[in-house]
């Protein structure tokens, strides 16, 4: 037993001294009965300690023993025969790298023959995690080792555990979508697939399906590059089903939503959902937006797509209703029955809709029972005066009927005084004894700028109120103040909204943009407003350049109702990929050069040991050089720039934020679906371009059938159709109908205006926006206050891929255009596919 004890503390002095020193280890050095000598120091990065007469000793990779008899000739220096020990007091980490699945930095230095199974207990991976766990991947210094796990977690076995190391690398793949099974549609779920899985047990993790949501009746399945259509019902019964393979989808349609937008005097405002069985009619969507009060019931308009006209009351009283298609605008207007009153008792004044509207009743609700004082009542109507005896009206009750917006004089027989009308509705009263002149009632209604006033008449003849003159009492002068000039401005600039130009400002571009904070221009800005336009009577009448008008070179006057659309400019871009570059867009501001200079520095210079053999992609020109500091090339918009790079294995990716990356093909046909999926893109994006060997190609990636049969190749470059390269469509009465660019901030009427603007023939005030493609949601977008020079009530934003559609019959709904879209759509693309 004791030559056991003394082998045992044998071997463990052995392994002891045989450790290496690492660096981050923590040394004590020890010299007996020399303080000064001794100390505690942690290994640098560079692998040193320092040590009094040495400097910096390289000491990693070292033993203990070791570096004490590196260190006693700098110690024999002080003492003779130094007695030296060292010996580690805290080891460094030992590091292992998770990445893919999991991102983790994991110490096993506390854990001695720790291997992936066992490592894999400690971050949490399990048998239902999203991993693919047959392509495990451990890099260790230039090696990989590849591991498949699927017997570990499936059987049980062990064949291929491996003890780790520091500084390994482990990849754990996620599960790509070819190893899974998904639903799409009204409902998502994804699991991973299993050998036998059947199309009634994804069915049941679904849960119960409702088809007031889903249509289950026209389910398609994707398996094996097939398209079977189903009616889950008859899975559901047990009548049918199908046994998936690894990848399939299945894709359940939404019913589609049925919906209108409702303003104006109610409760709930903006998009009111309809449930399948409700009736889509104006008298069910005024129940669930709630009238806000009795007078709007009785008194309140409805008004649809600024077109059809109905009273409320005989929608929700009477028999009269109408039918709403989807996507349809609703109004509901209310304005209030008053009557100006000037003179005693004057005042606005309200009749509520159970009110008789007649002058006998406004004279009693406005208090006046005795007929003594006043002279008479007139009625000032359209510029013409009735005028009523006071007596008849308290005593006979006539029946007299009201107008809304009548003015009504009262005019009192003890009072030195005038009646003022229209704009301004005035009782003005002087003293007894005052002389009454025109520019003394103009002062005491506070005109005293005579530069507000349009005219004054009296009698239907004009007056020269620059000239003073005497008025006799009892007179009743129109008043007309000159109309401020509204001029409503939108698109990329500091503020948007509708200007008021009072009577004393100059109307134009200089000043309209001055009182919305300036048009957005700077040297160092990457987006700046680019083209002014101004819209009149639903025409362009002008186009200035921004710049220009920012700096003052140019300048236009406007008119009252104008419209004014600024739209953005982008920056100039290029995509760089290479090793050890940073694959991403480069974009440049508003001063830079565009050259290739400017973008190696704007990269931070060709890093030591990276290849400044340099191809440039644009279109269909492949363009390669030698970069050196001397040279310099003009760059093109778009362009993708790769720096000595193996096309060979590679594939690059550029996702929808612009955003560059490389990935290695590490097995013949990939698919594009797979890619996409690597690459995290969000498959709401409709559109990629594919460039390979100098050729592009647009593909719809919304195609799911399509992007899991196509394999990409080494050097393949995938775009996601991103700004400003991003397509959609403007079609109909438009005056350059097409494809056009859009960026993320393009709105409907920025499109309309790309176009050409509104033809003609156009119908404004039913435009429509189908979302994602003519398939999508169609979104009525009233833009009539466009040609009005108005405020636009709703401008939604246009996305890759949506069509606008711009009508000349406004009676007709989203589905009647859908053929004549789909001809054009066609027409348009090949010549798009022609011009690249």
């Amino acid at each position: 037993m004791k030559k056991l004890f003394v082998l045992l503390i044998f071997l463990f002095g052995l392994s002891l001294f045989s450790y290496t020193v690492r660096i981050g280890d923590t040394l004590t050095i020890e010299v007996l009965n020399q303080p000064q000598l001794s100390r505690t120091v942690k290994v640098a990065f560079d692998g040193t300690i320092p040590y009094p007469y040495a400097g910096n000793i390289m000491v990693a990779g070292k033993t203990v023993e070791e570096i004490a008899q590196i260190l006693k000739p700098y110690a024999e220096k002080v003492v003779k025969d130094p007695q030296i020990t060292v010996y580690v007091v805290k080891y460094a980490p030992m590091l292992v790298f998770i990445q893919g699945a999991v991102n983790k930095v994991f110490d096993i230095s506390v854990y001695p023959g720790i291997t992936l199974t066992k490592l894999f207990s400690f971050v949490g991976i399990s048998k239902d995690s999203n991993v693919d766990f047959e392509n495990v991947q451990i890099k260790r210094g230039d090696n990989i080792i590849s591991v498949n796990l699927l017997p570990y977690f499936y059987q049980g076995k062990f064949d291929e555990d491996i003890v780790l190391k520091e500084g390994d690398i482990i990849y754990i793949p996620p599960l790509l979508d070819s190893k899974t099974i998904k639903v799409m549609g009204a409902y998502t779920l994804e699991i991973p697939y299993e050998p036998g899985i059947k199309l009634s047990n994804v069915l049941l993790k679904l849960g119960p399906l409702d088809e007031k949501y889903a249509d289950i009746k026209n389910a398609k399945v994707f398996i094996d590059g097939k398209v079977i259509e189903i009616n889950l019902k008859e899975v559901i019964s047990n009548k049918k089903d199908i046994e998936l393979s690894a990848g399939s989808r299945i894709y359940i349609p939404k019913i589609p939503k049925f919906y209108v937008y409702i303003q104006g005097y109610v409760k709930n405002k903006g998009e009111i959902e309809f449930l399948p069985d409700e009736k889509k009619t104006l008298k069910t969507l005024l129940a669930k937006a709630g009238l806000l009060d009795e007078e709007v019931e009785n008194e309140g308009m409805v008004v649809i797509n600024n077109e059809t006209k109905l009273k409320v009351k005989d929608v929700i009283f009477g028999e009269q209703d109408y039918n709403l298609n989807k996507g349809d605008i609703v109004q509901v207007l209310y304005e209030p029955f008053t009557v100006n009153v000037v003179g005693l008792n004057g005042g606005s004044v309200t009749l509520l809709h159970n009110e008789p509207r007649t002058l006998p009743y406004l004279i009693k609700k406005i208090g006046i029972s005795q007929p003594e004082s006043i002279e008479s009542v007139q009625i000032v109507r359209n510029g013409k005066i009735q005028e009523f005896n006071i007596n008849s009206l308290i005593y006979e009750n006539p029946s007299i009927p009201l107008e809304k917006y009548d003015t009504v004089v009262i005019r009192t027989s003890q009072e030195n005084a005038v009646y003022l009308t229209g704009d301004v509705a005035s009782y003005v009263s002087f003293s007894l004894n005052e002389k009454i002149t025109l520019q003394r009632i103009l002062a005491k209604v506070g005109l005293s700028d005579y530069r507000k006033i349009e005219s004054v008449t009296l009698n239907g003849e004009k007056l020269d109120f620059n000239k003073d003159m005497e008025i006799e009492k009892g007179s009743i002068l129109n008043v007309t103040l000159k109309k401020p000039i509204y001029v409503t401005a939108m698109g990329y600039i500091k503020n948007t909204g509708t200007v008021e130009f009072s009577y004393d400002e100059t109307a134009d571009l200089k000043t309209l943009f001055g009182k919305l904070g300036g048009l957005i221009i700077g040297p160092d800005l990457y987006y700046t407003s680019d083209k002014v336009y101004i819209i009149r009577n639903g025409q362009i009448v002008n186009s200035l350049d921004a710049q220009k008008v920012y700096e003052g070179k140019e300048n236009a006057k406007l008119e009252n109702n104008d419209f004014v659309f600024v739209t953005e400019k982008g920056p100039n871009y290029v995509y760089v990929f290479g090793k050890g570059m940073p694959n991403t867009v480069v974009k440049f501001t508003n001063s830079e050069p565009f050259d290739f200079k400017t973008l190696i520095s704007k990269i931070g210079g060709i890093q030591e040991g990276i290849s400044k053999t340099v191809t440039i992609l644009n279109g269909s020109t492949k363009t390669t050089f030698t970069w050196d500091e001397h040279s310099n090339i003009k760059l093109e918009n778009g362009s993708t720039i790769i720096f000595d790079v193996d096309t060979e294995n590679y594939v690059f990716v550029v996702d929808e934020n612009g955003k560059a990356n490389m990935f290695y093909l590490d097995k013949e046909n990939t698919t594009l679906y797979e890619i996409i999926s690597k690459a995290e893109i969000d498959k709401g994006y409709k559109f990629v371009k594919l460039t390979r060997d100098a050729t592009e190609k647009i593909i719809d990636i919304s195609n799911i059938e399509y992007t899991l049969s196509f394999n990409v190749k080494p050097g393949d470059i995938i775009k996601v159709i991103d700004a400003p390269q991003n397509i959609a469509y403007v079609l109909g009465e438009v005056n350059n109908p097409g494809i056009i660019s859009v960026n993320e901030g393009t709105t409907v009427l920025e499109a309309i205006i790309s176009a050409g603007y509104f033809s003609a023939k156009a119908a404004p005030s039913s435009v429509y926006l189908y979302k994602g493609g003519i398939d999508g949601k169609a979104i009525k977008v009233n833009l009539s206050g466009a040609i009005k020079g108005g405020n636009i009530e709703e401008n939604p934003r246009v996305e890759p891929g949506d069509i606008v559609y711009v009508p000349a019959d406004a009676f007709k709904t989203a589905l009647d255009w859908v053929p004549i879209i789909n001809n054009l759509i066609t027409l348009y693309n090949n010549i798009y596919q022609i011009g690249k």
